[in-house]
């Protein structure tokens, strides 16, 4: 059958399923790859947030970043520290504990940055430079009008 011919309903669904399936992907392989690095997903997740954050942090603004409770934080964090990834220590106004990346968990992010960039560079190999052009500008639509649909008080 002809995309042409196709109803659009049809070309929609086949591309959210395909939208849905890549995410899936990425993130089975990812957790695959960094498996080995010895380190639990949530635990590698807080950490590249923290790195993300590029600055020191505080537990209450990292559960705001990763949409999680301070209870998570705190245990995440806890094994963080005991894994020498992070420091933590009392916050300039004495009340909140501040994060920061270690020396170690700092060589961990930049494992993991080679390893996203790795990632990512084979997903697209065989893949013109111009159709990753269009992609990345339909997929920044397609998000944009996510993000209208969002802010739309219903």
């Amino acid at each position: 059958m002809e995309a042409e011919s196709t109803p659009r309903g049809e070309r929609i669904r086949a591309a959210t399923d395909s939208m849905v399936r890549i995410m899936r992907g990425h993130h089975r392989v990812i957790e695959k790859r960094i498996d080995g690095m010895g380190i639990h997903h949530s635990q590698h997740r807080m950490l590249m947030r923290l790195s993300c954050m590029g600055r020191t942090a505080s537990q209450k603004d990292i559960a705001e970043a990763l949409d999680v409770s301070p209870a998570c934080v705190a245990r995440t964090l806890k094994s963080l520290s005991g894994a020498g990834l992070i420091e933590r220590h009392e916050g300039a106004d004495g009340r909140c504990r501040e994060v920061d990346i270690s020396p170690d968990g700092q060589r961990l992010v930049d494992a993991s940055v080679q390893l996203f960039e790795g990632i990512s560079s084979e997903m697209f190999d065989g893949i013109p430079d111009a159709d990753i052009e269009k992609l990345t500008q339909t997929l920044r639509r397609v998000q944009d009008n996510l993000n209208a649909m969002e802010s739309r008080k219903e």
